[in-house]
């Protein structure tokens, strides 16, 4: 019986897989050695099969590598972020809690050898101290004020002790504590520093001790540099290497001022105002890694 081209055609793809029985490969080579045509078929089926594999990887190897960045930025921004919550949680768990004088936060004794001593109550973990030559007389006036935090109430119990004013032997003059006050209102309110040891040294009127504002100093510059480097990226708009120089200040400037934001909200004055700086500082590090890290990711974004 003779086989068509046509049904000899439907078997070679069997053929060629090694897939068709004994027979059937039998049947396929006796109408081959006598047809032409399918003979070149077949002939064209294997060579088909015989093509080398393209072992060019490096397209591959980039996909990955790609790929490999993303996921490390990711991590980074993923670490960083959790550091800068961590470090904001840390600032507002230590963050002083002033004690006022009414419930006895320290104690002033005079040794025998003239040194002063500034003895904290047990409720006391963290105390601030300032002196400077007395108007009237000899010696030094002190200021001093008193704190504990909720970190040291509830997770890490920690005493402040005591504390020599003078350990040089320097005539103590007078001693005043202060109670400093998270509001406004309370600095225009007449609460004064309370004398605790010696002499008034103004007899004619309180003395009060007043916070530090060079932080809004600081948190206002930052401002006027993002929307001065805004401008700037405005006008080079057209010129990448500016523009990333530019972004990369504006970055670091916007990541000092969500910092300040999350340590000191809207309210600057501080009566430690460097701690309440390396705190900011703590957090806006992070931060700005953070904002490089989303940077970079958007303009990979952009470009696939």
């Amino acid at each position: 019986m003779r086989i068509s081209c046509e049904v000899i055609g439907d078997l070679l793809p069997l053929y060629v897989e090694n897939m068709a029985s004994s027979d059937t490969r039998r049947l396929v080579e006796e109408h081959i050695a006598a047809c032409e045509s399918c003979k070149r078929q077949l002939e064209e089926m294997n060579a088909s099969l015989k093509l080398p594999a393209d072992t060019d990887t490096a397209p591959l190897r980039r996909l990955k590598a790609t790929l490999r960045k993303n996921k490390i930025q990711i991590f980074l921004l993923s670490v960083m972020l959790t550091l800068a919550a961590a470090a904001a949680a840390m600032a507002f768990l230590t963050a002083p809690q002033y004690i006022p004088y009414s419930e006895k936060p320290v104690e002033i004794k005079e040794n025998r050898d003239g040194t002063v001593l500034a003895i904290f109550s047990e409720a006391v973990s963290g105390y601030d101290i300032h002196h400077y030559p007395a108007d009237r007389g000899e010696g030094y006036v002190y200021h001093l004020t008193a704190w504990n935090s909720i970190w040291s109430r509830h997770i890490s119990k920690g005493h402040a002790g005591r504390i020599v004013l003078n350990p040089e032997g320097n005539e103590v003059a007078g001693v005043y504590y202060y109670t400093p006050s998270s509001s406004r209102e309370r600095h225009f309110a007449g609460d004064g520093d309370i004398l605790i040891y010696g002499q008034d040294q103004v007899p004619e009127g309180g003395v009060l001790t007043l916070p530090r504002t060079f932080l809004a100093f600081y948190f206002f510059m930052a401002v006027a540099l993002v929307i001065t480097c805004a401008v700037v990226l405005y006008l080079f708009r057209l010129h990448e290497k500016v523009k990333k120089t530019i972004s990369y200040i504006l970055l670091l400037a916007l990541a000092y001022i969500l910092g300040s934001l999350s340590i000191k909200g809207f309210y600057f004055p501080s009566y430690a105002a460097a701690r309440d700086l390396c705190s900011i500082l703590l957090v806006a590090i992070p931060l700005y890694i953070v904002l490089l890290s989303a940077s970079y990711l958007i303009e990979e974004f952009k470009r696939a």
